[in-house]
């Protein structure tokens, strides 16, 4: 019992200073309109019987209907985010800040209001989920979808 609350605690604590590591104040690279067309959750190991984990990283394939500010690099973009469960499939606003993956993390601001742009040349942010090594974030995407299968755009 004791071990599964430390993990959980890791878990969140983990979580916590990967959206807190952003700049201050949270900054984003993009800010699009788009639509989730693939949501697959990362794998979380089993925290045995007794634990309950409210959100985690999930790899996020967008399809995106138009820049509001900033680049992003194709119409499609994939993205780490993390949530509970499944996004709403419609089309949202989607801030986006450039990970040192070379993708992006979704902003996901507490108050729910819109932060400023990033400055020019600033430092990227590391992803909210990081492989171990010999691993790469598509190895942890493949596991996702090994483990619980694709949610795509209906």
């Amino acid at each position: 019992m004791i071990h599964n609350i430390r993990l959980i605690a890791a878990i969140l604590v983990g979580l916590a200073t990967s959206s807190a590591g952003l700049a201050e104040p949270v900054c984003y690279d993009a800010k699009v309109r788009a639509a989730p067309i693939d949501q697959i959750p990362s794998e979380i190991g089993d925290c045995g019987s007794d634990c309950i984990i409210m959100s985690w990283p999930w790899f996020v394939d967008l399809q995106v209907r138009r820049v509001i500010d900033g680049v992003v690099p194709s119409k499609m973009v994939r993205v780490l985010t993390v949530q509970h469960t499944y996004r709403v499939s419609r089309q949202g606003t989607w801030l986006l800040r450039k990970n040192t993956a070379g993708g992006y993390n979704v902003v996901m601001p507490e108050d729910g209001t819109a932060r400023a742009r990033c400055p020019e040349g600033a430092t990227p942010v590391e992803p909210y989920i990081r492989p171990g090594d010999g691993h790469n974030l598509d190895d942890l995407r493949d596991a996702g979808i090994r483990r619980y299968g694709h949610r795509t755009k209906d």
